[in-house]
């Protein structure tokens, strides 16, 4: 399915519609698209207020949308920059079939790095299963899978021309720890474009033709159909209810302050970089306990609502008691159902635990 250019909304609510679509016809589908409005995107776990500068945002006319259900870091699109793709694949109908995010990635990394190939994009390759790199460490483009319930969803994106990075530069926060692992360590380094790698311009067209030429090499057929007018009516529906603040601000460091700001409370954040980017706030009463916990970062993990569920198992706990806190934690992290789409860069109860006893002694400071 090409589904062209589109804004953020439209993008965002697309996964929904066509995971529907998906499931019910038990046929997976594909579809590629270009963004066509410029904005910044917000993971659905990050904490918005360390990485933007909502207001300023406002002031310059930046359209900002928190993604659903999708995880990885707050993100800058310019209208035509970047292209996308996603494939939706029904789930078996055995429930208790397991589900290997890392093994779907894997069967489409050489139809990606073939796609690329076609685009004399040859010298970008995996780190890790999830990013797309150039040379000295630098971003091109990424794929992720995640467990959607009725279906699994994995696709990813590439950075097809620059985009206005100084206006960008203008509105983000860098998270403290955001390049610590990386050798690079500004946006305008980190970034990289497929015209830049090419030597040439690369196109949406160019990049769609690539990516199911690719397809049709795997050996897999492709029937092109465009989105139905129920499929069309519910993503209308869908994109005017994702275009919200209170969305935007799912998680929020300057909502949860204001919201445990009672006497006595003492409010603190923390960063830990592991291999992802970990963040925690706490509230402490007078006796030491953590009255209530945020948890976000840049990852992903699914279900959706799994780093809330952590935070909701820490309150309570005795800030000092970290095998307390460490057993909460695990409690859910580890449990059975969590998934996260890369196993050898994904996220550990340790690495949390570590951002929330960062935020527990900046609180007692």
């Amino acid at each position: 399915m090409d589904c062209g250019a589109v804004d953020a909304f439209e993008n965002n609510a697309q996964m929904a519609v066509l995971s529907r679509s998906a499931s019910d016809s038990a046929l997976p589908i594909l579809q590629t698209s270009v963004w066509g409005r410029t904005h910044l995107n917000v993971g659905w776990f990050d904490d918005v207020d360390s990485t933007l500068d909502l207001e300023a945002c406002e002031r310059l006319g930046i359209q900002v949308i928190r993604r659903p259900f999708a995880g990885g870091g707050t993100a800058f699109y310019d209208a035509g920059c970047a292209v996308m793709w996603g494939l939706m694949l029904p789930k078996p109908t055995d429930p208790s079939a397991p589900v290997d995010l890392d093994g779907v990635i894997a069967r489409l990394q050489p139809i990606v790095l073939d796609a690329l190939a076609r685009l004399d994009l040859e010298a970008v390759t995996f780190q890790g299963s999830a990013d797309l790199r150039w040379i000295n460490d630098r971003k091109l483009g990424g794929i992720s899978a995640g467990d959607f319930g009725r279906v699994l969803s994995v696709g990813g994106f590439l950075n097809i021309k620059p985009p206005n990075l100084d206006l960008y530069l203008e509105v983000v926060r860098v998270p403290e720890g955001k390049f610590a692992d990386k050798l690079v360590s500004d946006m305008r380094e980190y970034v990289c474009t497929a015209e830049e790698v090419a030597g040439h311009p690369v196109s949406y067209d160019d990049f769609r033709d690539a990516l199911t030429d690719a397809v049709r090499a795997a050996g897999i057929e492709l029937d092109m159909a465009p989105m139905t007018e129920v499929e069309r009516g519910a993503l209308a529906k869908i994109s005017q209810r994702i275009a919200n603040d209170d969305q935007v601000r799912r998680v929020s460091s300057d909502r949860f302050r204001a919201e445990h700001s009672a006497p006595g409370l003492r409010v603190a954040f923390a960063n830990h970089k592991a291999r992802k980017l970990c963040r925690a706030g706490v509230a402490l009463d007078a006796s030491g306990h953590i009255v209530a916990v945020m948890m976000a970062g840049d990852m992903h993990v699914a279900p959706a609502d799994t780093l809330d569920r952590v935070g909701e198992a820490i309150a309570g706990t005795a800030a000092t008691d970290e095998a307390d806190l460490r057993a909460r934690i695990s409690a859910v992290w580890d449990a059975d159902g969590v998934h996260q789409a890369d196993a050898t860069m994904g996220v550990t109860t340790d690495d949390l635990l570590t951002a929330v006893t960062k935020a527990v002694a900046a609180a007692q400071a």
